[in-house]
């Protein structure tokens, strides 16, 4: 347990490339949200490249999200047990998850999140969600306690292996981030980025 005057070492590693971040998706409306895919050769080699970086080696526990990206990252660079937990799992856009717009365009109850401009904004608002998936809210709700429950452990140094948004959230939490803030903060694939805490 943390006492007084105590400090641990955080240190955020957004997974790799992934199948959903290829130009080819990411310009053709694809919503990956929790869509379960694999790392990129290009994102295995992102991966790979941290083992020697000093910033994530000698961690005394590293989290992962339980998606196979960020497991897959994580197993690159490594240096002991991984512990999966659920609270850093990417946002979820529920019915939109691992579908294209075309496709959702298609479907008459999901038009209206493309028309409608009060729920439009559903991939990056702290209010408005894709039917049954998670707003940014309900992602600060969900990482709040599993920050909380870091300061019980014994740990100087601990790798969180995560996603975009999760990350953003955490830092929303960590960093007293404006909701504006939060939604401009920029998380890039396999770059570290270390917190006091």
């Amino acid at each position: 347990m943390m006492l007084n005057g105590d400090y641990m070492e955080l240190v955020f590693v957004r997974h790799g490339e992934s199948e959903a971040n290829l130009p080819e998706r990411v310009e053709g409306g694809f919503y990956c949200g929790r869509w379960n895919c694999a790392l990129t050769e290009k994102g295995k080699l992102q991966a790979r490249a941290l083992k020697d970086r000093a910033d994530v080696c000698g961690a005394d526990v590293i989290f992962c999200s339980p998606l196979l990206r960020t497991r897959q990252t994580a197993a690159e660079f490594a240096d002991r047990e991984i512990t999966i937990d659920d609270r850093i799992i990417e946002r979820t856009l529920g019915d939109f998850d691992g579908k294209w717009k075309s496709e959702l365009m298609e479907n008459e109850e999901y038009k209206k999140y493309f028309t409608d401009p009060a729920l439009a904004p559903f991939r990056s608002s702290f209010t408005v969600s894709a039917p049954h998936g998670e707003s940014y809210a309900d992602v600060v709700k969900r990482v709040t306690p599993f920050l909380s429950d870091l300061k019980n452990g014994d740990y100087k140094k601990v790798v969180i292996v995560s996603h975009a948004i999760a990350i953003k959230c955490m830092m929303k939490v960590l960093k007293n981030l404006t909701e504006d803030e939060t939604l401009k903060f920029k998380v890039r694939q396999c770059e570290p980025m270390i917190l006091d805490y």
